[in-house]
């Protein structure tokens, strides 16, 4: 733990609804890294995690919910104490279990999480002088509302939902006020800068292209090179907006021609069901294995297991799991759904091979061959230097400084990322 008697040099708030607990060990990662890799620039850092606990539809009943809760966690009686915990990397951490309802009303939900994290904070507020708020709903507008009238308020945008929340006139309203009062607002990608400043075009000053840190440095390397790309696996959500269908039938029509072939699909979702029944009905059972998902830290024992990491989703805002595969040395195959063009930006034909976003399965199988037969022209050594150059912690922790204004960076000149390459 940090020394606490030093003088304190500042201290940082973090606000997400997203991070790993013991009930959702995969969520929030990305947060996670971010958080870790700016550690060291301040005396202390608290991070509120407000997860959502989806309670009952029906309006009355989700009120009696919220007055036991409200009755569990605050007043002079209250039976629930929130204690931060210590993490491993090196910050402090409150959990905070969010009652809301299954209806996708978002300005709602961000006042539910305002309830949940009003009683935990001392005195109400964030005690920090920097408060970063992941999502601009929700950790966006609880950092607006619990930090002190001088403190700065950073906000990064990485919802890949952001259209559906701007798109509700409650929510919206709400996020007008987050980017009144945020300093800055940090986007993962030039996509959703285009989207935030679109919609909000009195504010393009100080929305900018910053990415979520991934710690590259620390993915551990495949042992041995590819020379094959018989083993496929795809990495996430099995969901047909991560174009997990079109997949499925897309290595139904390359596997008729390739023996070798084999696919794992590492995750749960709605589809995992149907497409293993659609599997039995192209042949292919045999040949594909639906795996669970598993922690963060047991991904790279799947990557070196196989060849090739096939992403075809329809929409990301970055494309975290692209960013691990090719940082452990393995090539690529995925499509220009908005993040990985940028991610990968140079690297197409050096990491892996980017492909268009379609409902043909086609597209993924001619993507295939073609890098079968480009093989020779990937240079993964040098795909993995380029990441940890743009995303790697060190090299965001540093842009991340000159946003704050604290550490070695304070007194720099900070250009968004588009100005940087």
């Amino acid at each position: 733990m940090p020394d606490q008697s030093a003088e304190p040099l500042a201290r940082l708030a973090v606000t997400t609804p997203w991070h790993p607990t013991l009930q959702r060990p995969f969520a929030g990662s990305f947060v996670q890294a971010t958080t870790a890799a700016v550690r060291g620039l301040f005396d202390r850092v608290d991070l509120y995690n407000t997860e959502d606990w989806t309670g009952p539809a029906d309006p009355v009943q989700a009120q009696l919910v919220g007055k036991a809760y409200a009755a569990l966690t605050s007043g002079p009686s209250r039976r629930i104490d929130f204690t931060a915990r210590w993490t491993d990397e090196g910050y402090w951490v409150t959990d905070i279990p969010t009652p809301v309802t299954p209806k996708r009303d978002y300005a709602t939900w961000a006042h539910s999480h305002e309830s949940a994290l009003a009683p935990v904070l001392p005195g109400g507020r964030f005690e920090a002088d920097i408060v970063h708020g992941h999502v601009g709903i929700y950790g966006g507008w609880l950092a607006h509302r619990f930090a002190r009238p001088d403190a700065r308020i950073v906000v990064t945008e990485h919802a890949s939902f952001l259209g559906r929340i701007l798109g509700q006139p409650r929510s919206r309203a709400l996020y007008a006020e987050v980017m009144d009062r945020a300093d800055a607002v940090l986007c993962v990608s030039e996509k959703l800068r285009r989207e935030l400043a679109g919609e909000f075009p009195g504010h393009t000053g100080k929305i900018h292209v910053v990415p979520n840190a991934v710690d590259i440095e620390a993915m551990p390397v495949r042992p041995k090179p590819v020379t094959e790309l018989h083993k496929w696996i795809y990495v996430g959500k099995v969901a047909a907006a991560k174009g997990v269908p079109e997949l499925v039938e897309a290595f139904g029509v390359a596997a008729k021609d390739e023996p070798a072939l084999r696919l794992t699909i590492l995750g749960s979702g709605p589809l995992v069901d149907p497409l293993r029944a659609r599997t039995a009905e192209l042949g292919v059972a045999d040949r594909v294995v639906f795996h669970d998902a598993v922690p963060p830290q047991r991904v790279f024992e799947f990557l070196h297991a196989h060849d090739l990491l096939v992403h075809p989703s329809k929409s990301e805002t970055f494309g975290m799991t692209t960013v691990e595969a090719v940082g452990s040395g393995m090539p690529v195959l995925v499509t220009r759904c908005g993040g990985p063009e940028e991610t990968l930006g140079g690297l197409d034909g050096v990491a892996g091979l980017l492909i268009d976003v379609s409902d043909d399965p086609d597209v993924i199988v001619d993507g295939f061959r073609r890098l079968a037969q480009q093989m020779a022209g990937l240079d993964p050594d040098r795909a993995r230097a380029e990441l940890i150059g743009r995303y790697g912690a060190r090299a965001v922790a540093q842009r991340l400084a000159g946003i704050y204004g604290v550490g070695d960076s304070a007194e720099r000149n900070w250009a968004p990322a588009r100005e940087q390459a």
